[in-house]
């Protein structure tokens, strides 16, 4: 079954000429992409920062790791940010099977809600972890990532400072220079970048101010609209554009 005949039955909620957005369940929406037709994933994945973690929370975080390491193209690279209590959920899989490059951290000194209790004998935490990893030995970007990054983004370490974007448009959005950066040193023009949890569609305008083509999902018809419109916005200040259809 080709590329077009498996997503012939997705109507989505909105595209670009460089990307598309489904409005749907992640894992349906994983589940209808074929094999290793992507070159990139960037993603935030819903999880629970409480300290208590059930195996139905497990079982669901490998449901759609399995399905992303399936869409990875060979030497295609993929980064999940995640909670730091929690990270082993998702940890071991990366390390048995994808070749786990880093766990890089998201440090963000402004976090909401900095003086508010977390529990009395809790530290409020103030980083995020990003594992990044590689499907296959090497990425297959052909880039030195730390000096690439260096030269570009001026720091090519593993710690990002990035204060946390204000006003906050949903609970988990990232930086967009922060997307932007990962984005930028592990993929070239005219890749595809996937997102199966859009949230405020910050990986999507990334990908549309760096030219990338981009395809993702979100469940919440409300954040939908939101990313239709901060994508349009993003449009204005590139209006360089790529293939219409990219599958």
């Amino acid at each position: 079954m080709d590329e077009m005949s498996m997503l012939a039955d997705l109507t989505p909620y909105f595209q670009t000429r460089l990307g598309r957005l489904y409005c749907m369940d992640a894992i349906d929406f994983l589940k209808s992409l074929p094999d290793e037709s992507v070159d990139l994933i960037v993603t935030d994945p819903p999880y629970n920062s409480r300290i208590e973690w059930d195996r139905k929370d497990d079982e669901w975080q490998l449901t759609w790791l399995r399905e992303v390491k399936r869409i990875l193209k060979q030497g295609g690279s993929i980064y999940v940010f995640f909670a730091p209590l929690n990270m082993y959920a998702i940890e071991g899989y990366f390390r048995s099977e994808l070749t786990l490059k880093n766990i890089c951290v998201w440090y963000h000194p402004n976090l909401y809600g900095a003086g508010m209790s977390y529990g009395r004998d809790r530290w409020k935490s103030t980083w995020d972890v990003i594992l990044y990893a590689v499907k296959g030995k090497y990425a297959r970007h052909g880039k030195n990532v730390a000096a690439y990054a260096y030269q570009r983004w001026n720091r090519g370490f593993d710690v990002f400072q990035y204060s946390q974007p204000r006003p906050l448009l949903h609970k988990a959005q990232k930086p967009l220079e922060l997307i932007m950066k990962l984005i930028d040193c592990s993929s070239n023009e005219g890749d595809l970048v996937l997102d199966p949890f859009m949230g405020s569609g910050t990986t999507a305008v990334a990908c549309e101010l760096l030219d990338r083509h981009w395809i993702g999902s979100e469940i919440n018809p409300d954040y939908c609209e939101l990313i239709r419109a901060r994508v349009e916005e993003s449009l204005n200040l590139n209006p360089k554009c790529k293939l219409d259809n990219f599958f």
